[in-house]
């Protein structure tokens, strides 16, 4: 059951989160339960569950933990009804609020019929028992901090040992807002687990915001510590405010599941700004000349997952990835152009077909085939 945006007033950019989360949940789920022979084992873990800020005390219906579990229950169902038999999902829950670790405990009671388990204590210092609790199978890690005072380096450790993907709740705005300032040294130290964070920081191109130089920096340094090998990200913003509050990023060595995130992107960006737009009516008490999903629409053409500008810019990377690597394969170029740049792998075949056609890009189509297939070598002409 995807989040109603009724719970989440005065904090819709949670509902745009845990909107994007459930999808690419569902994706992941859908694609890793029906691929494996044996059946397979799904581990979801909330690393810094909460419950925070929730309009249902009840049911905690807009938390996490709680969407995670009805849309993975969901796609578990849908598979057994397709034959696919033995599917087993385990969910691990951990939080450091002992009055939040303890509405965990009374919301997992209530639902004995699924695997969960609580860890009470903060994320770092659970790692190992979580890790032994997710010994095998897939693991998906949602990593939602409330701002950056984690310890990223047992983090990410947890993260690389583990095989899976990761979404990870980047606070622009609080970041921007407090980088490079000598009370936060060392925990900004700790968030990038990098200690000499502030010379690399102060030697970013000056023109960039704070936040973009901590990202920059933060996916630096995840790449370095090969626990992702693409990081696509995604603003939220502040729906209210008009201003970006958070980006997800995901954390995968899949292609695939960064063009699925894109995927899923191109959706939840229409729905952020018809959120927006109703927000808007309301706010006027008048009425607008376009309904929320025509405004969505536009929208999208203009600035969203493949727009006429993003595709612009998908082409230029493409010819420089592909001048820099003679022959790289199709799939490999694909993931690295859509981490940088919110477009689709069908956006890359008709990029790729057209320079093909033009004369800047030289491969042999597939037998059958019209578009490149993954295993194409693309080279400069």
């Amino acid at each position: 059951m995807p989040p109603e945006i009724e719970q989440y007033r005065g904090r819709e950019q949670s509902y745009i989160k845990h909107l994007f989360l459930n999808k690419y949940l569902e994706a992941a789920a859908y694609k890793l339960l029906q691929s494996r022979r044996a059946a397979p084992v799904f581990n979801f873990v909330d690393a810094f569950a909460g419950p925070w800020r929730v309009s249902d005390d009840d049911k905690f219906s807009d938390a996490s933990f709680s969407q995670a579990i009805d849309t993975l229950e969901a796609v578990r169902r849908a598979l057994a009804g397709m034959g696919h038999s033995g599917l087993r999902i385990r969910y691990r829950f951990c939080e450091r609020d002992p009055d939040s670790a303890a509405k965990l405990r009374r919301f997992s009671t209530d639902k004995q019929e699924f695997d969960i388990q609580i860890f009470e204590g903060s994320f770092e210092h659970c790692i190992d028992d979580i890790s032994s609790a997710c010994r095998d199978g897939f693991t998906f890690t949602f990593i939602d901090p409330t701002g950056w005072n984690i310890e990223s380096e047992k983090v990410f450790s947890f993260l690389k040992n583990l095989n899976g993907e990761f979404l990870f709740n980047f606070m622009a705005e609080e970041i921007d807002r407090h980088a490079g300032w000598d009370g936060v040294s060392e925990s900004f130290g700790r968030f990038l687990a990098e200690p000499a964070w502030k010379r690399k920081f102060f030697e970013l191109p000056i023109e960039w915001t704070n936040e973009r130089k901590t990202l920059h920096l933060l996916k630096a340094r995840m790449k370095e510590l090969g626990i992702a090998t693409y990081l696509p990200e995604m603003a939220i913003l502040r729906p209210r405010k008009n201003r970006i509050k958070m980006r997800l990023i995901l954390g995968t060595h899949s292609v695939h599941g960064v063009d699925v995130f894109r995927r899923i992107q191109e959706k939840v960006e229409k729905e952020a700004v018809s959120v927006r737009h109703n927000i808007a009516v309301e706010d006027s008490r008048e009425p607008f000349l376009f309904p929320s999903n025509q405004v969505a629409e536009l929208q999208s053409e203009r600035d969203g997952v493949g727009c006429r500008q993003h595709r612009d810019q998908a082409e230029r990377r493409l010819l420089k990835i592909v001048s820099d690597n003679p022959g790289i394969q199709f799939v490999s170029l694909a993931g690295a152009v859509m981490e940088d740049v919110p477009v689709r792998t069908s956006h890359l075949n008709k990029i790729a077909m057209e320079l093909r056609k033009v004369g800047q890009l030289g491969f042999d189509l597939p037998t059958r085939k019209r578009t490149p297939a993954f295993t194409t070598l693309i080279w400069p002409v």
